[in-house]
């Protein structure tokens, strides 16, 4: 497809903080033959990327002139169809994407050309699947939402497992189990934007499931895993565990592409962080509760605004940061007969140097691994690019490992800021 088109990839969002970090790893990693174009609402700002990334990275500066500069609004309907047509995949980081996702995805589907995004906003995509499902299948376009670190690891991590399961035991995955056994990583205001958004749309919800058990009961590995509550001790990882802000997005990721890709009967995906002790699993609960309250309110989120507690939209983490971030997810996974393990980790900082590599690869893989095995529709990554985005991760350092052993948790040797 692309190869009939003027571009194929084009980065939309390129002047946004994530976005310009996405068009420097194309411009560094991309096969250099590959025709990129940046677009956005504005002109200065996306050539104002271009100039800063040719001047740090002088040996992409000719493939970062080479990027043509698109200028649209995303809620634009005529505007995003005449650019996306020109194109073999669009990979977007404009959020909250249920303000200015729609009108794209719409675009992409009616022209038949792919889209993978970092959205974490499951209501979004639910009605995007809802919407444009049958017309993508129809027209055989792939829209593959959630290529970040929500929801890459669990989602590649839990597929991966699942495969394990059907070649080494020939039976169901029934249950998997995740805790963040790892982490350092910084935010962006983008994504605190995005995460007001989403609590607004569906805090009811999101109560429900926090204080909610998980896990099956009607199968026998997997009924050591049922009745998990929000803070509670694993066993096999000997740590207290307790609520992970991305677990509710995290967990229903996974298991939708259970059910499509059929891992086993009642298949679930749960997911923790652990602590290093009851009193640190608390107190985490406590200041994830309290600093999303704060976040809900205006007047409360414009104070830590003005005292830099958090970064204002279009900021972020810095470069030193980011490098020296790290993340591992401990998964422990059951058949009806067997437990086994995986590992899923990353060398940066999660939501940014990590979430950069899958978007990144998420769009090469679209624009030039996709055959037959990929399928069409809206759904997460892993059931539209499968192995083809697993193999490409792993040859890009990504650790996604499996045993019939606990893995043990390597704790960073990255110096600690």
């Amino acid at each position: 497809m692309s190869s009939t088109r003027k571009y194929d990839i084009v980065i939309w969002g390129a002047s946004s903080f994530t976005g310009a970090r996405l068009v420097e790893y194309l411009a560094l990693n991309a096969p250099s033959d590959t025709r990129i174009a940046i677009g956005g609402r504005n002109r200065d700002k996306l050539t104002d990327v271009q100039r800063r990334l040719a001047a740090k990275h002088v040996s992409a500066a000719s493939a970062l002139d080479a990027m043509d500069v698109l200028v649209g609004d995303s809620t634009d309907a005529a505007r995003m169809h005449e650019i996306v047509s020109q194109t073999g995949v669009v990979a977007s980081t404009v959020g909250p994407y249920a303000r200015f996702g729609t009108e794209l995805v719409r675009a992409c589907v009616e022209a038949k050309t792919d889209y993978c995004d970092i959205t974490g906003e499951m209501p979004w995509v639910r009605e995007m699947h809802c919407e444009f499902n049958d017309l993508a299948v129809q027209n055989n376009v792939h829209v593959a939402s959630f290529c970040g670190f929500d929801c890459i690891p669990a989602d590649l991590g839990c597929m991966m497992l699942a495969q394990y399961a059907r070649e080494e035991f020939d039976e169901p995955l029934l249950h998997v189990k995740g805790s963040i056994v790892g982490i350092r990583g910084g935010v962006s205001g983008g994504t605190l934007a995005t995460l007001r958004d989403q609590l607004q749309t569906e805090k009811q919800t999101m109560i429900k499931n926090l204080f909610s058990s998980s896990g099956p009961a009607e199968h026998n590995a997997s009924k050591r895993f049922a009745k998990r509550g929000l803070i509670h001790f694993d066993k096999t990882l000997q740590r207290w565990q307790t609520f992970w802000i991305m677990s509710m997005i995290n967990s229903q990721t996974a298991n939708w592409a259970g059910q499509v890709l059929n891992y086993g009967p009642g298949f679930e995906y749960a997911e923790s962080m652990s602590a290093r002790s009851l009193f640190h699993a608390v107190a985490i609960a406590i200041g994830l509760f309290y600093g999303v309250l704060l976040m809900f309110f205006r007047i409360t989120r414009h104070a830590l605004y003005a005292l830099k507690i958090i970064p204002r939209p279009g900021e972020g983490p810095s470069e030193e940061f980011t490098e020296r971030g790290f993340f591992s997810l401990s998964l422990e996974a059951s058949t009806d007969r067997h437990v086994f393990y995986g590992k899923v980790a990353g060398s940066s900082d999660p939501g940014y140097g990590e979430t950069i590599k899958y978007l990144g690869e998420s769009a090469l893989c679209l624009a030039f691994d996709r055959d037959e095995s990929f399928r069409p529709g809206v759904y997460p990554p892993s059931v539209i690019m499968g192995d083809a985005l697993l193999r490409r991760l792993r040859n890009r350092g990504c650790q996604f490992e499996v045993s019939r052993k606990p893995i043990a948790a390597v704790e960073s040797t990255k110096k600690r800021l």
